[in-house]
């Protein structure tokens, strides 16, 4: 048995559903289904169903009362400012590492010592030593005024590589370096002042000290000396840190000693 859905109004007018669907759904050009107001249909927005919802009604169903996320204003200025605190916090750790590398540095500068030990060549002439250590040698006025010596000559060297070879009228006397490329008698420029005598290995005889001797009053000079050989191991140190900032060996010590009491 077959069925048939009516509109469900229970009047005459009552007719079959694929009939009023029929009607709404007529194609022909354009829509011809249009909905008319006086149509008792038309409330239900075209609906076809029992005809109990009505449309009018929808839009006065109580609105819903759950719980409802708001965005907060300061969502976005919190994100943003908790990215730059970490922004700025790295950017001061880098900071703090770098000052922490340049006191090391600082540090390891002002008390390491180093250097290659060239005893063996310090009584070499300019022309063996530029030779052997391939080194070349130029006049360097400004030298002659730092190098401690008392001697009534007039005093001349030629500088090349951080170190000085001195002459006394034309005649060469010793080799001098303020360089930490370089050890004499195993003491280098930097160590301390009360390890050398402990460090040395140059043979004297005995020392006398020259007050602010070198370097604009700012340092005092050791001679180390060894009359029976005739030469002399001089060092100087700084006043303010103690530590050796000149080393000089002389192959003449009495030509470098003639005005010394």
């Amino acid at each position: 048995m077959a069925l048939q859905l009516k509109n469900g109004s229970g009047g005459q007018n009552d007719k079959p559903l694929n009939e009023v669907e029929n009607k709404a759904t007529d194609f022909g050009g354009e829509f011809e289904g249009k909905i008319d107001s006086s149509d008792p249909l038309s409330k239900y927005r075209g609906g076809y169903g029992d005809g109990k919802i009505d449309a009018e009604k929808i839009n006065d169903l109580p609105a819903y009362t759950g719980p409802t996320y708001i965005p907060s204003d300061n969502a976005g200025v919190n994100s943003n400012k908790k990215t730059r605190n970490i922004i700025v916090y790295s950017i001061f750790a880098v900071i703090l590492i770098l000052i922490g590398v340049v006191i090391v540095k600082t540090a390891r500068n002002l008390t390491s010592s180093g250097g290659k030990d060239i005893s063996e060549n310090l009584t070499l002439s300019e022309e063996e030593l530029s030779k052997k250590m391939s080194v070349q040698f130029s006049d360097n006025p400004n030298a002659s005024k730092r190098i401690p010596q008392y001697s009534t000559g007039a005093v001349t060297v030629k500088s090349g590589n951080g170190l000085d070879v001195i002459y006394i009228d034309g005649k060469q006397v010793g080799i001098s370096t303020a360089s930490r490329d370089y050890r004499f008698f195993g003491i280098g420029i930097n160590d301390p002042e009360k390890t050398v005598e402990s460090k040395m290995t140059y043979v004297f005889e005995d020392e006398f000290i020259v007050l602010d001797d070198a370097l604009y009053g700012q340092s005092d000079t050791t001679y180390y000396y060894n009359e029976k050989n005739n030469d002399c191991f001089a060092l100087t140190f700084n006043k303010n840190t103690a530590r050796v900032v000149c080393m000089t060996y002389y192959t003449n010590y009495k030509r470098i000693t003639e005005t010394v009491d």
